[in-house]
């Protein structure tokens, strides 16, 4: 059986076999000639994180290949954690597998750029708003998935105040203020989001209706980044039916040059809460 390796232990193992190879200008077959138990389609498994992979077999491709030191210290060492205590595994009756790797993912992230146009972050919200905005989401989610999507939401949540601690940088539309809605549960969420800004982890920044279409984005986006540095990142987009993985370098690019516009014309951390005191007087 294969090592129970985290989603982003498993990309990353599949990176580095494959930059090994394409480096040493290899295909999949020559790569796996002569090896036992491997062929082109396995290899090709392991790279793009389809398929788990034992020490022992890691091990014997590594010895087949020639690869030594450093590079193969970093491989191996991928495999000698045990897996760290998966939560979401909690909800596997009421979550996608897609969302589920994402879940994995951040688990695992130092830092989360977050842009949500018309509602207030994931990382930030109340329960009560949480369960309001999954409510109304497209797919009509009957009362035991709402409560459990909220739950999760939650529960991610805890990365915020719990070591390893993640560093969130998180961008909204003013248009949050403005939508119809239980206005106690706005409040509560403007009160909470206030305290939340104020944590030395966490940046939340409010886009202005004056600032117009050029600090709109068309989707919710989220970037993660990694602790082993700036190659190791992953975009992701609201879309309908899920968020939509996005690795390659072009695509990070593109969600920085994003994350980059929108930040010109967001208001600062100081102004935003001022911005939220003043809506919480209004509503209250």
């Amino acid at each position: 059986m294969g090592k129970d390796l985290s989603a982003y232990k498993k990309i990353r193992l599949g990176d580095d076999l494959r930059s090994w190879r394409l480096e040493n200008s290899k295909t999949l077959a020559e790569a796996t000639a002569g090896l036992k138990g491997w062929d082109a389609a396995r290899l090709s498994k392991v790279e793009r994180a389809l398929l788990p992979i034992t020490a022992a077999d890691l091990a014997e491709l590594l010895d087949h290949c020639g690869i030594t030191g450093q590079e193969r210290e970093e491989m191996e060492g991928l495999l000698e954690d045990g897996p760290s205590r998966r939560w979401w595994r909690d909800f596997n009756d009421t979550i996608t597998a897609a969302y589920a790797e994402y879940l994995g993912l951040e688990a695992e992230a130092a830092h989360m750029m977050e842009y949500f146009p018309t509602g207030f972050p994931g990382m930030v919200q109340t329960e009560g708003y949480a369960n309001e905005m999954i409510a109304a989401g497209l797919d009509s989610p009957g009362e035991e998935q709402i409560e459990a999507a909220t739950e999760v939401r939650m529960l991610r949540q805890r990365r915020l105040t719990e070591e390893p601690i993640l560093t969130v940088e998180a961008y909204f539309g003013e248009v949050t203020l403005l939508i119809a809605g239980d206005q106690e549960v706005l409040a509560e969420q403007i009160r909470h989001a206030i305290k939340v800004a104020r944590y030395p982890n966490v940046t939340l920044r409010m886009i202005p209706l004056s600032a117009g279409r050029p600090a709109v984005l068309a989707s919710g986006v989220t970037l993660l980044r990694f602790p082993q540095g700036a190659d190791a990142e992953f975009v992701f987009i609201e879309a309908v039916g899920g968020m939509l993985p996005r690795r390659s370098g072009r695509d990070v690019r593109r969600a920085e040059r994003a994350f980059n516009r929108v930040k010109r014309y967001a208001l600062s951390p100081e102004d935003t809460i001022t911005a939220l005191e003043r809506k919480l007087e209004e509503i209250t």
